[in-house]
């Protein structure tokens, strides 16, 4: 059966550990997805105006699962936001709180936000990942302002796994925390992942999960590869991310996923 649509994560498997990618190689390859009209999917855990900015000839024509799946854009049209429960915002934010050990972003549509009285370095390291932040007074006032999809968190490396069990219990399946790696935990609202995002795309082309092929390294690629027909594993990727693609290819400074998609068309012939 041959392959429909490519999806693929930025940081770790798409992006070299610069943040870039051979972007003459890429563009004949895309080329020749377009030529072929195999949908190219970029799946990440990032906002939307991130991710573009990595393509800034074709964002235009590209489809954006932002968010792990939380804001899916496709030619510049939005296709889904997921929805969180007040209640469960509230709570999540008063774990942040209570002992002031972590930096909270809150995630819309229209922007991310952090608290103002946030460290430069938590600015500067949150803007690498969401290029339209802004800084507010209140958190918890940004739930009537914007469409909220998601929440990020960002602790000392130590405490994440506390974290993740006081946010798991606190939040009651309404909302789910995962890790992300390098500290950070996003808050999730149930059903809602990358896996989810190209189930509705294949949905909205008619495409099967066998006809798709996705790529990933984290945590939070673990339900996109478990749901599509070709999972693929960078060899950096986390050892249960590892266990359970169909493959595992080469590390992400190797250009792996552009060798990966060669073989996929061809294959395709």
């Amino acid at each position: 059966m041959s392959i429909k649509l490519i999806a693929t994560d930025m940081d770790g498997t798409f992006l070299n550990s610069q943040k870039d990618y051979n972007r003459e190689r890429f563009a004949d390859l895309y080329a020749e997805l377009k030529k072929r009209d195999i949908k190219f999917v970029v799946a990440s855990g990032n906002q939307s105006f991130q991710l573009k900015s990595f393509f800034p000839d074709i964002s235009n024509e590209l489809t954006f699962a932002a968010e792990n799946g939380a804001h899916v854009i496709s030619k510049e049209e939005a296709l889904f936001a997921a929805d969180m429960p007040r209640q469960a915002f509230e709570r999540a934010l008063s774990i942040l709180a209570a002992d002031h050990q972590g930096e909270g972003i809150i995630c819309g549509i229209k922007s991310a936000y952090i608290l103002e009285t946030a460290p430069e370095t938590f600015y500067n390291y949150t803007h690498q990942y969401y290029h339209r932040l802004a800084r507010v007074p209140d958190l918890s006032a940004m739930f009537d302002q914007d469409t909220i999809v998601k929440m990020a968190f960002n602790f000392p490396e130590h405490l994440v796994d506390e974290k993740i069990e006081q946010l798991t219990e606190a939040l009651q399946g309404v909302l789910f925390p995962v890790s992300t790696g390098e500290g950070d935990i996003d808050i999730l609202v149930p059903g809602v992942t990358k896996a989810s995002a190209l189930a509705d795309l294949g949905n909205l082309w008619d495409i099967q999960p066998e006809e798709m092929a996705a790529f990933g390294d984290g945590g939070n690629d673990l339900e996109m590869l478990q749901f599509v027909g070709h999972g693929y594993a960078m060899s950096n990727a986390i050892p249960s991310i590892k266990a359970i693609a169909d493959h595992v290819i080469g590390n992400n400074d190797e250009d792996s996923v552009l060798t990966q998609i060669e073989k996929i068309l061809e294959a395709n012939d």
